[in-house]
C-alpha cells in the first residue's frame, strides 16, 4: 500500500514536496528535512505491495572502472531497462522507502546523501527520485547539479513543512536517456488514481555519478490513466 498524505490538504511543492493529484485536488507531499531526531541507520525492509509483471531474469553485467569521485564500479549494462532492476527497498533516514541494487545503485548511503549510481539507463532510473528525495527532503544541496533553480528551490523547501507520510513510487517509465542526460517518469497510486512526475538528471563527470538536473524547475504532478505503460518496480 502506497504511503499517501490525507487527501484535501495542499501542501508546498517541492523543496520537499512531491505534489499527487487526487481527483481535481492538487495533493502535496512535502519532502524536507526532519527536524526531531538523528536518522537512524537505513534498514532493509519488504518489498512493497505493489502491481508487478512477472518477467525473466536479465543477463548478468558487468562492473565499470571508477573513473574520478568515490563512487565504486557498477554496472555497465547500458540495456534499455524494459524491466526494473532487481531491487530492495531501504528507509531512506529522512522517512521514504526507496528502491535500491547492487548493480545500479545508490552504492553509498552516507546519512541523507545516498549516491552513486551506474552509468546506465538503468543507473539514471534508480537515481531520480532518490536524488530528489535527497535534495528536497534530505536537505543535501550537491544531490542536483549547480544552477540557479537549484539554489532557489533548496531556499524554498528547506522550511517547508514534514509530511508525516511519504508516497510510495510503484513504477518508472525512460522519457529520455543518454550518455549524458536522462528523463524519467515515476509513477505512485494516491488514493484509487495514479500520479506521476518526470525528474531529469544528468552525468557528473567529476562526481562520477548522476545528479538531478533542476535547471527547468521544480518538478510537477498530474494523474494518469495510462498506467500499463510504465515497468513495475520488483
Amino acid at each position: 500500500m502506497a504511503e499517501t498524505d490525507p487527501l484535501g490538504k495542499n501542501w508546498k511543492l517541492w523543496g520537499g514536496i512531491l505534489a499527487f493529484i487526487a481527483a481535481v485536488v492538487i495533493v502535496g507531499l512535502v519532502f524536507i528535512r526532519p527536524s526531531t531526531p538523528e536518522p537512524e541507520a537505513a534498514h532493509t525492509v519488504p518489498a512493497p505491495s505493489v502491481p508487478a509483471e512477472t518477467v525473466e531474469p536479465s543477463a548478468s553485467p558487468t562492473a565499470s572502472k571508477s573513473s574520478s569521485g568515490d563512487c565504486p564500479a557498477l554496472s555497465t549494462d547500458t540495456t534499455f531497462p524494459n524491466e526494473a532492476p532487481d531491487t530492495e527497498w531501504k528507509r531512506h533516514p529522512a522517512g521514504m522507502l526507496l528502491p535500491v541494487s547492487d548493480s545500479h545503485g545508490p552504492a553509498k548511503m552516507d546519512g541523507d546523501f545516498w549516491r552513486c549510481f551506474s552509468h546506465t539507463p538503468s543507473g539514471a532510473v534508480m537515481s531520480g527520485i532518490t536524488l530528489l528525495f535527497d535534495f528536497s527532503s534530505g536537505g543535501v544541496l550537491d544531490a542536483a547539479a549547480d544552477s540557479t533553480q537549484r539554489e532557489v528551490l533548496f531556499e524554498e523547501w528547506k522550511n517547508a513543512e514534514t509530511p508525516a507520510e511519504f508516497p510510495l513510487i510503484s513504477g518508472f517509465r525512460v522519457m529520455d536517456s543518454s550518455d549524458q542526460t536522462a528523463s524519467i517518469e515515476y509513477l505512485a497510486p494516491v488514493a484509487d488514481q495514479y500520479a506521476y512526475t518526470r525528474v531529469n538528471v544528468l552525468w557528473d563527470e567529476k562526481a562520477n555519478d548522476w545528479r538531478l538536473d533542476l535547471s527547468s524547475g521544480e518538478p510537477a504532478w498530474d494523474t494518469t490513466l495510462n498506467v500499463s505503460s510504465y515497468t513495475d518496480f520488483n
